[in-house]
């Protein structure tokens, strides 16, 4: 698979979950025996489901039924995997986690000649003071009728776990660039770019190298050598907007070769801001850590003849290295 492949499935196109939900849907209408695939790496807990039959009736009696297809859609369109290091489970409802506030790479104090039989220097750092993160849940809940329930209406059952799905994955990626928007915010991680919007290709007006977007992530990588913390960025999250003028700018052969030469790897996300680009290092900026794995419990109304789905998770996003993520503005003037 091409470098651009692997960022259209990183860039949410969902390429997978789709073909899994289909392959889910057609197994419900299908009223006979099914084998659910086995269990899959998951950046809210892992699934725990042996094949059996599946029907929408099996599926509301057994809830972890329900919590591995909502992982299913969910799977590989996550931004906070690809940022935050899985780090385990929280004990005590929160996490006590130190966060890098200046260059930690040399003492506070230099190394200096001794002579022969003389003291050495003390070498020392700086004592970091410890910060608190704690857990949040969020969650949501479902019906499905008992009519829709006895007919096995498998397009209304997919649509509402499609619907608690999505809206999980929106809420974790907004939690995770939450995260780094505060980060970027106190220490100042940010730089101006270039307005790629304005960019001209060919012709007498054709814009200097300097004001192509490449100029932007080589900007990047000077800052990070500049900081001397050892940072190397290899993953830009980019708007889809910002994607697609890359795209536009380069084409589909250079643009390839463009990922190639900056050694770095595109996830476009709705949840990154229009006009900007995050510069991150995968899995050093901080952790991320699952109080209570992604689960769904179900229970029927009989005064409504209704049946309810309600899935949570209770995740907790830190950051402990606001250098290893830097934002570049004014990407759309």
């Amino acid at each position: 698979m091409s470098t651009v492949n692997k960022a259209l499935v990183r860039a949410g196109k969902r390429i997978q979950a789709r073909s899994e939900e289909a392959q889910i849907q057609a197994q419900i209408q299908a009223a006979g025996p099914v084998t659910v695939g086995a269990p899959v790496s998951h950046p809210l807990g892992p699934p725990t489901l042996a094949g059996t039959l599946m029907t929408v009736d099996i599926m509301l009696n057994q809830p972890t039924r329900v919590t591995r297809m909502i992982m299913d859609l969910t799977l590989q369109r996550f931004i906070a995997d690809r940022v935050f290091a899985s780090a385990g489970g929280v004990t005590g409802g929160a996490v006590v986690y130190d966060q890098a506030t200046m260059n930690e790479l040399y003492a506070a104090r230099d190394v200096e000649r001794v002579s022969p039989g003389g003291e050495f220097p003390l070498l020392t750092g700086v004592q970091l003071v410890p910060k608190v993160a704690s857990v949040e849940k969020w969650g949501g809940k479902v019906y499905i009728t008992d009519e829709a329930r006895d007919r096995n209406n498998a397009v209304l059952f997919m649509r509402l776990m499609r619907q608690v799905a999505n809206t999980i994955v929106r809420k974790i990626n907004a939690r995770a660039i939450a995260e780094l928007n505060s980060a970027v915010s106190a220490f100042n991680q940010t730089f101006v770019g270039r307005n790629w919007q304005t960019v001209v290709t060919a012709g007498t007006n054709a814009s200097t190298a300097s004001n192509y977007p490449l100029r932007d992530f080589a900007q990047a990588d000077m800052i990070a050598e500049q900081d001397e913390l050892g940072v190397l960025f290899d993953l830009v999250l980019l708007n889809p907007q910002e994607y697609a003028q890359l795209a536009t700018i380069y084409g589909a052969q250079s643009l390839q070769q463009f990922l190639q030469f900056i050694n770095k790897q595109l996830y476009i996300s709705n949840r990154v801001p229009a006009g900007t680009a995050y510069f991150v290092q995968e899995g050093q900026v901080g952790e991320m850590r699952i109080e209570k794995p992604l689960g769904t419990e179900t229970w029927r109304e009989p005064e409504t003849e209704r049946t309810w789905s309600q899935s949570s998770v209770r995740p907790v996003m830190y950051v402990t290295n606001p250098f290893s993520i830097l934002v570049a503005t004014g990407l759309a003037g």
